[in-house]
């Protein structure tokens, strides 16, 4: 605007020469005003050429200027965009290792609990008629029961814990059995079979994990 602001000066000054020289020829009267007019208009064009000139100059100097800050702007621009992709990119990067590590926390848990029933059977059909059945009364069922039926010649030492499990209704509840030995309870596993038509079953004390699964698997079987 400086710059422009100078042309228009100058274009004024232009105008007052012009104006000098008019009053000049006519107050002389010679007879030289055509050829007066004639340089005066020249002169004045080329004076307004000249500023238009500048003028342009100017306003493209501006549009250039202004043309380098939009590149830059785009440029500044690309590179926050490219930022925010990699820091995306980093974040799912991060996202897929937290769910890996959670899948193999959640699969750790299950085995660990898994291996903290290896003592464990879960028993399905002894007679449940007292809501209030102690543990010592669920551990002595379940000798006395198997007992007679020759899947094993136990007494209450060789049972570490024996209690019903709680279900919906309450009832017929099934009873999980920790044994002090782990070689007790493999011999009861593999005594099983004798308890076939007593209506009363013995299966693995499954994680509900690993339960899910073997019922996933029976279904497809």
């Amino acid at each position: 605007m400086r710059q422009i602001n100078s042309r228009r000066e100058r274009l004024d000054g232009s105008m007052k020469r012009v104006n000098s020289k008019l009053e000049h020829v006519v107050m002389k009267g010679d007879g030289s005003l055509r050829e007066t007019l004639k340089e005066l208009i020249k002169e004045m064009k080329d004076d307004l050429l000249k500023s238009v000139i500048n003028i342009i100059e100017i306003v493209e100097s501006k549009v250039f200027e202004k043309e380098q800050e939009c590149d830059a702007l785009r440029t500044l621009l690309k590179t926050m965009e490219r930022k925010v992709n990699d820091k995306d990119e980093a974040n799912d990067r991060l996202e897929e290792m937290v769910k890996k590590q959670e899948e193999k926390l959640k699969k750790l848990e299950n085995e660990t609990e898994q291996y903290s029933r290896r003592n464990n059977i879960k028993i399905r059909g002894i007679q449940d008629t007292d809501k209030k059945e102690t543990a010592l009364d669920s551990a002595k069922k379940v000798i006395m029961f198997l007992n007679e039926k020759g899947i094993a010649n136990l007494n209450l030492s060789d049972i570490d814990i024996a209690h019903r499990l709680p279900n919906p209704l309450n009832k017929n509840r099934d009873i999980i059995v920790r044994f002090v030995s782990r070689l007790t309870r493999k011999t009861w596993m593999s005594n099983r079979r004798k308890l076939k038509s007593t209506g009363v079953f013995i299966n693995e004390a499954l994680t509900r994990l690993n339960l899910h699964v073997l019922m996933c698997i029976k279904k497809d079987e």
